[in-house]
């Protein structure tokens, strides 16, 4: 079968190279389908971008005393302020602080939100 408009040929490349120390058999026959002749295992190995393994975003939970009720994502250098602004924006949060005074906020960066409110 054609790869052709349904799997990028380098994405392809790189699994049939991904591939080959685990069945060498299966990655030099899907080297060949993808147009090569000669063989895959002098052909260097898959090169990363470590940039595209940074996740940028982070997911917290939100605790209101105590107890956990939702969680946000964030960008991962997020301030408390923003935190606290995409908190709100969940349903179980804004209930359980409905009518009440926010005490205390605990905030650590990347991690988690606590809110103690009475």
């Amino acid at each position: 079968q054609s790869l052709k408009d349904k799997v990028p040929v380098e994405a392809a490349e790189n699994l049939a190279l991904m591939l080959s120390p685990f069945g060498p058999h299966m990655g030099e026959e899907c080297w060949n389908m993808l147009g090569h002749d000669n063989s895959l295992a002098y052909h260097s190995w898959v090169e990363y971008d470590e940039e595209l393994c940074v996740d940028s975003t982070v997911t917290m939970g939100v605790q209101v005393n105590g107890k956990v009720r939702g969680e946000i994502e964030i960008p991962k250098d997020a301030d408390q302020d923003l935190a606290m602004e995409e908190a709100m924006k969940q349903s179980r949060v804004a209930a359980q602080l409905d009518d009440k005074d926010v005490k205390k906020i605990i905030f650590v960066q990347g991690r988690i939100l606590n809110i103690v409110a009475k």
